[in-house]
């Protein structure tokens, strides 16, 4: 049976499928490698990648008899792309838009009872974000790409 959690997966796996641009780094998990943040061989700091889903509600979404009603989760994808200081702005969002080019009106973990799909309900595809004083921390630069997701399903 599909739930949220096997959404989530399902988000991060069809993601990680078609985005390799960067290293990526996920919520609650401990650093994909090290060191980390990631160095290239002259020890120098490289881009990388932070992937998070965000909820935003759940809501009923049809009619239907007791237990066989359709839900609606709403929320974002993001993923914040980190690179050094002095890297460039114009290579930093080539590397957001590659992120956000992964989950473009992409549909998936579709079971005939639920299924993903990368955009809102008024059709907005994913936004590039930042790149304004507080996207820059001293040693970091951040832009964050925001995916609107609808995870419809059964309960």
């Amino acid at each position: 049976m599909a739930d949220y959690a096997g959404a989530v997966a399902a988000m991060r796996t069809f993601f990680a499928g078609r985005y390799s641009a960067t290293p990526i780094a996920y919520q609650n998990e401990d650093a994909p490698s090290k060191p980390w943040p990631p160095v290239d061989g002259g020890g120098k700091p490289t881009p990388w990648l932070y992937f998070e889903v965000v909820q935003v509600e759940t809501r009923l979404r049809g009619v239907g008899l007791p237990g066989n009603q359709t839900w609606l989760t709403v929320g974002f994808i993001r993923a914040h792309v980190f690179a050094p200081k002095g890297y460039g702005f114009a290579e930093h969002l080539a590397i957001a838009g590659l992120a956000a080019d992964a989950l473009r009106s992409q549909t998936f973990y579709n079971s005939g009872a639920a299924c993903v799909r990368c955009w809102g309900e008024d059709g907005q595809g994913p936004t590039i974000q930042g790149g304004d004083s507080a996207s820059d921390d001293g040693n970091w630069f951040g832009v964050t790409v925001a995916v609107p997701f609808q995870f419809f399903f059964t309960g």
